[in-house]
């Protein structure tokens, strides 16, 4: 009776009842320091290139994707772009292929997105009318050709209701003989290369793919067959962070990071087990590479800012490294020196994304670029 008192009395006079605030832990006198990692060049030496960034009469290039293992695939930064086989080797370039020549318009024929397959190369393309400027009626299509070179065709125009910026695009490949891309919105879509009309695969929850036709829902913790609607869940993991990356058997995971303690992911199973803690953060949310390989932001002190954070997908920051669950070698990408320099060109950005991996890369100076393709970062055997 007397307890009933009281809280008719607190309803009463309107009062409320906070659990206190936990404080906040204090800056300690020193830090916990974190692992230091060897550069991609020492680690993987077979996966890294320097390619140009500029043609001889200045024209920029951007790197695609590696074609084979001696030429890589980069495009021009051009209204009308040519498509350039780089030999590694021998340092030659060839124009393996050219945009159409489109009416007289700023900006007819915006590159977004490139996939690379086993025979040919794909784009998402931001096309305007006619005679507009860049600014003007818009519309996306897929283009495709060979991917020895040749003649550039288009595959399909996608419907007036979809975007395909490359801000609005979260991956595209090639599988089999169809492209396939996906949204940050979680729409799935899929086209035949041969030609067709463009067909949503699935809209009903947010997902992203890891290689088709695996896909993952990172908040609810579950993989998904696009092809045969096969739902696996992932149910112990409740130590983790709330999201998790996963390919149809590996995870990747961020743990709960503690004020003033270094950066921790964990790579496991999609059953939970096989677990292996990794300094770094897990914030690209990128499932694991062959069954193997993690990108990573690089091992940071929760609540110091001293050294540069891993962030975003299609750019990751000044730094970031590549972890290997088989050897369980790091090693990193981009470069410490760079960032305290502020040069605006550092940023790390990634090409083409294959079921192998893509290639990432930044830029050492105005005229050159460091290119990591990670379809050649440690092809040895896994035993793991």
């Amino acid at each position: 009776m007397r307890a009933a008192a009281v809280l008719s009395l607190v309803i009463a006079l309107g009062v409320t009842w906070a659990a206190p605030e936990e404080e906040t832990p204090e800056r300690p006198a020193l830090l916990p320091k974190p692992p230091s990692l060897a550069s991609v060049d020492e680690v993987w030496p077979e996966a890294v290139s320097v390619v140009p960034a500029e043609r001889t009469d200045g024209t920029w290039l951007w790197p695609l994707g590696a074609l084979d293992e001696d030429e890589l695939l980069l495009r021009t930064d051009e209204l009308r772009p040519a498509f350039i086989g780089f030999n590694t080797r021998t340092k030659k370039q060839r124009v393996i292929a050219r945009a159409p020549e489109w009416a007289a318009c700023g900006g007819c024929f915006e590159v977004q997105e490139t996939a690379l397959g086993s025979a040919q190369v794909a784009w998402l393309v931001k096309g305007y009318a006619p005679g507009a400027s860049a600014g003007g009626r818009r519309h996306y299509e897929v283009w495709a050709m060979p991917r020895k070179g040749g003649t550039m065709h288009r595959v399909a125009r996608l419907p007036a209701t979809v975007r395909a910026d490359e801000t609005d695009v979260d991956g595209f490949q090639i599988s089999g003989g169809d492209a396939v891309w996906w949204g940050y919105d979680g729409d799935i879509w899929r086209v035949p290369l041969s030609g067709g009309i463009p067909e949503r695969v699935r809209s009903d929850r947010r997902l992203r793919v890891s290689s088709w036709p695996w896909a993952f829902d990172e908040y609810e913790r579950v993989v998904v067959n696009l092809r045969t609607g096969q739902e696996i869940e992932m149910t112990e993991a409740g130590d983790l962070a709330h999201r998790l990356a996963c390919g149809p058997v590996w995870c990747v995971g961020e743990n709960r990071q503690e004020l003033w303690s270094v950066t921790q992911a964990t790579v496991l199973r999609v059953d939970g087990t096989d677990r292996t803690t990794v300094p770094g953060d897990a914030l690209m949310m990128r499932p694991l590479i062959r069954d193997r390989l993690a990108l990573l932001g690089v091992p940071t002190v929760v609540g110091d800012d001293s050294i540069p954070s891993t962030w975003g997908a299609s750019a990751f920051g000044h730094v970031a490294q590549i972890y290997d669950r088989c050897t369980r070698q790091s090693a990193l990408l981009g470069s410490y020196g760079l960032w305290r320099a502020e040069n605006p060109w550092t940023m790390i950005k990634s090409g083409a994304w294959t079921q192998d991996g893509p290639v990432v890369y930044w830029r050492t100076t105005r005229d050159r670029f460091v290119v990591v393709d990670l379809a050649r970062v440690a092809t040895s055997p896994c035993m793991a």
